[in-house]
């Protein structure tokens, strides 16, 4: 393909002056009421630093009376019509603070207080020796309120403090215990019919129950079950569809009236966030959740319908294990739990959305914002009494996906948040980026003054290399508040938090000296999305995600430390993967050896991380499937042990320990990365293949992609203070490059290359934090990629004693794997398949080694390397066909003369490979020293 049709009009103009989707957006602080100047001049003042939309989003600060009243929704329109006059969108930020869901407490006042949250409690106490039992519910607490202080109790709980009325007895189950203190599951008896509550106020409650009928005989607890509503919360019932409706009567069609006709134009999408009901804790709760349980009598009474007798088990399962069903009992529990939470609200918000031609945006709470791990949590302990943390089924009802990321930290956010978009034929994020205080003694609330233009240009070019369209920042401020009452360096201003603007989240980026130079970072950021979009992914890799397991164990399982392992470094070694739903997997296909999605993408390589439970019997067929029709599975931590709604010792998870699985690719530990990545390099064989040869300078992020051209698309970003050298094989004998200068908007073939072209290897010069954006575009032949020789490896200490070759991991050196005292000749050998040579033939790299190194290829010496450093060149010894390659590696003699002594300090000295070797076409490299 010629270089000038690589790329047409449209997207030359896109990328020059990119669009209110790309470009960085923010929320708008209003802290007060502002006046008709003050929003004209702010807009302005956004519009200049390259924000091309925003949101209004009333503060804490604002008194909570003013939220949606007439002067309000009257400034709401003028700062609506004058960002039309800047050709700029708005979002409506559906919530007063934040919360979604209770309109600044609308929804539950004026004599509605039965759409109030309601919450399921329990409590275990021991049957007496007359069979009496009772227990008590008191010491309730909203955890994540607390972390709010005395203002945030203010915001959500009427007079500052939650309080209780409606106490009702849903359930009490009776049951003996085991040596573990498990139900033993054929004791679970229903004694609802002989408990009753005993006393109830607004602190808590207390239940009885006598079990004297000898038909109980023998249960030695009672766990109660009791739901009552919260009567002073402002947050509403999020399992009854009604308090949703209520809320966009109250909440949604007042702004609806205000926008008028810039509803479906300038005002384009609602964007909610973190709607959840309080997670509450209690001094009784010893149970298998940090919090309650939202209660609906309505939806639960479905349940126990549908459950018939397994009920008691399914109610006790949350309280506790109960033997071989517990897996089964919580997954049947949160799955439905989960889809009438989302239903009930996001299907409510969306359909309004629609009613009114808008998309439906924003962001639930989130368990791993800034980090890697699912199970890390931020606002509570166990989200998952939170819409059962589903974020593909909560995706489901969006038009515009929304993540949001805490600090300057590479995390998660953004590759969950395209991962679930692209589950619903969507590509793409909005990221909320926001600051939390982490110096100790401090509290979150407080921000980070301290951030930098560079720190922020640095954290959203990592979110855009994992998925995110959009920034927004939060946030643009109306004002930076007063000095704190109490200041000074030893006051206490921890009652500042939340209601003074200066410690609301910072920083207010308007009030930051460097924001007159954020024009430049928002263009930037605003191209680089653009050439994004250009591209699709190459869909390397498809990491499971573990819901099931975490219904059915909770964050304290381990498969959020596996997933982060997988995720992150997948991340930083630039191979391009994407996080599936099991319902993707279930209703999956095997084509071509591949995985395909119902959504149609088709992944060559399926990770489990941590699966102990598949909540699908399909997702075993597709498994078998696709691996007999050689897909490539790795599982760390086991392959999975039982699948939902199979009985115990089913057939079903079996078959998944006969496939024909690479014992390499299943680990039942958290194997170190360095032990996996050899053999996730030589399975994936990712092409164009971008390689970090300075990697002690720090991070090279990369993202690879194929546009509608048929062109290859990388970004890199050289996330370190020093300069970087990163080597691109194309794949291709000769092709075209074009830069993307995401700085000026310029596009165009490289000086040092124009009219040339490059050819199979290009080695780049990269600058200290620079972004590079290339376009390949291949006008030649096909050739040879590197290859990771990761498997295949025999050794034998070449002695003379004519021992036989046995099988060998290179990523870890032999005096680990059965050798510790040999210190002469360790001869590696490995036979590789060489169906296409390069030209200037092939180089031998080897990452890391103990010893000198000599390279004899099909009987013959190549080339010897005393002290290996850089490539080794091998010319043309490999031909087409089978080829063996050995490797005598001399060590150093410590483990023989320290061996059985003190000197010998943390164990034998490390001899041999440990690192895969690469074998590398040595085809013509073309330098390119400078890329503006």
């Amino acid at each position: 393909m010629d270089a000038l049709n690589a790329y047409d009009s449209r997207e030359l103009d896109d990328f020059r002056h990119p669009g209110v989707w790309n470009a960085p957006a923010t929320y708008w602080f209003w802290h007060r009421i502002p006046t008709e100047d003050e929003i004209d001049d702010q807009i302005r003042r956004m519009d200049e630093a390259g924000y091309r939309s925003f949101q209004i989003q009333a503060r804490m600060s604002m008194p909570l009376a003013d939220y949606l009243g007439d002067d309000y929704l009257r400034m709401c329109r003028h700062a609506t019509d004058v960002a039309r006059s800047h050709g700029m969108t708005i979002g409506i930020y559906d919530e007063y603070n934040w919360l979604s869901g209770h309109a600044g407490g609308r929804v539950v006042a004026g004599g509605h207080d039965d759409l109030r949250e309601r919450h399921l409690f329990h409590v275990t106490a021991d049957v007496d020796d007359r069979g009496h039992v009772e227990g008590a519910i008191d010491g309730i607490h909203a955890v994540d309120v607390d972390y709010l202080l005395q203002q945030g109790r203010d915001w959500v709980f009427e007079g500052g403090r939650p309080q209780w009325n409606q106490w009702r007895l849903v359930a009490a189950v009776a049951y003996d215990v085991d040596d573990n203190d498990a139900a033993k599951a054929p004791t679970i008896l229903d004694v609802t019919d002989r408990a009753r509550l005993t006393s109830a106020d607004s602190d808590g409650c207390a239940a009885e129950a006598d079990l004297t009928d000898g038909t109980v005989y023998g249960r030695r607890k009672v766990t109660f079950f009791v739901a009552a509503r919260c009567a002073t919360s402002r947050m509403i019932n999020y399992l009854d569809p009604a308090a949703a409706r209520r809320f966009t009567e109250v909440g949604y069609e007042p702004y609806a009236r205000a926008f008028g006709e810039h509803l479906g134009t300038t005002v384009a999408y609602v964007f909610f966030d973190q709607p959840h009901a309080c997670f509450f804790d209690w001094a009784q709760n010893h149970g298998t959740t940090a919090s309650t349980l939202m209660y609906d009598e309505r939806f639960y009474r479905e349940l126990a319908h549908e459950a018939g007798k397994r009920w008691p088990h399914i109610l006790l399962a949350w309280a506790t294990d109960v033997g071989d069903d517990t897996v089964d009992d919580r997954i049947w529990f949160y799955e439905r739990y989960a889809r009438q939470g989302i239903d009930a609200f996001f299907g409510t918000i969306s359909a309004w959305c629609h009613d009114h031609g808008l998309k439906l945006s924003g962001h639930e709470v989130l368990s791993h914002v800034s980090s890697w791990d699912p199970t890390s949590t931020i606002i509570a302990d166990d989200p998952r009494t939170n819409f059962g943390l589903d974020y593909f089924g909560i995706d489901a009802w969006r038009d515009i996906t929304g993540v949001d990321a805490r600090n300057d930290y590479p995390q998660l956010s953004a590759k969950f948040g395209d991962s679930v978009a692209r589950s619903h034929g969507r590509s793409g994020c909005i990221v909320e980026q926001y600051f939390g205080r982490v110096v100790s003694g401090s509290h979150f609330a407080a921000g980070w003054w301290e951030l930098t233009l560079d720190q922020l240009r640095s954290q959203t070019m990592r979110h855009h290399v994992l998925g995110m369209r959009q920034l927004l920042m939060h946030a643009f401020w109306l004002t930076d508040g007063h000095e704190p009452a109490g200041g000074g360096p030893q006051g206490d201003d921890s009652a500042e938090m939340f209601v003074n603007p200066r410690f609301d989240f910072a920083p207010g980026v308007n009030h930051e000296p460097w924001f007159r130079f954020h024009r430049r970072f928002a263009d930037e950021s605003a191209r680089v999305s653009v050439f994004l979009d250009g591209c699709e992914p190459l869909d390397e890799v498809a990491v499971l995600y573990p819901l099931a397991t975490d219904w059915a164990y909770g964050p304290k399982h381990g498969f959020g430390r596996h997933m982060a392992m997988w995720c992150e470094n997948l991340a930083r070694d630039g191979i391009d993967y994407a996080i599936i739903d099991e319902r993707d997997l279930a209703g999956g296909s095997v084509e071509g050896g591949a995985l395909r999605l119902p959504d149609g993408r088709t992944f060559p390589v399926l990770v489990l991380p941590g699966v102990q439970v598949l909540g699908d019997a399909r997702s075993v067929d597709v498994i078998e499937r696709f691996v007999d029709a050689g897909g490539t599975v790795f599982a760390t931590g086991g392959l999975p042990k039982a699948v939902a709604g199979e009985p115990a010792g089913s057939l079903v998870p079996g078959r998944l320990g006969s496939l024909t699985i690479d014992g390499r690719h299943i680990r039942d530990g958290l194997p170190q990365w360095h032990r996996l990545t050899a053999d996730v390099m030589e399975t994936v064989r990712p092409c164009p293949r971008v390689t970090d040869t300075t990697p002690e300078s720090g991070q090279l992020w990369v993202r690879r992609g194929r546009d509608r051209h048929g062109c290859q698309r990388i970004m890199l970003f050289n996330d370190s203070d020093r300069s970087k050298t990163a080597v691109v094989e194309t794949g291709v004998s000769h092709a075209r490059l074009i830069s993307w200068n995401p700085a000026d908007g310029m596009v165009g073939e490289p000086a040092e290359v124009r009219g040339r072209g490059v050819g199979p290897r290009i080695e780049l010069r990269m600058r200290p934090h620079q972004v590079m954006l290339l376009q390949i575009v291949a006008d030649g032949t096909p050739t040879p990629a590197s290859m990771t020789l990761a498997s295949g490896w025999r050794f034998m200490p070449y002695d003379g004693t004519g021992t036989m070759p046995v099988s060998i991991d290179p990523t870890v050196g032999w005096e680990r794997q059965g050798y510790p005292t040999f210190c002469g000749t360790g001869r590696y050998v490995h036979d590789v398949v060489i169906d296409q040579s390069p030209e200037r033939g092939w180089n031998l790299i080897i990452p890391r080694v103990k010893g000198s190194v000599t390279v004899h290829v099909n009987g013959r010496r190549a080339a010897e390397a005393p002290w290996p450093a850089g490539p080794i060149p091998l010319g043309h010894a490999l031909e087409a066909g089978v080829n063996r390659i050995v490797l005598d590696i001399l060590p150093s003699a410590a483990n023989r003369y320290y061996a059985g002594t003190s000197q010998q300090g943390d164990g034998p000295a490390p001899c041999g490979l440990l690192a895969a070797p690469i074998l590398a076409p040595d085809d013509g490299v073309t330098y390119i020293t400078g890329i503006e």
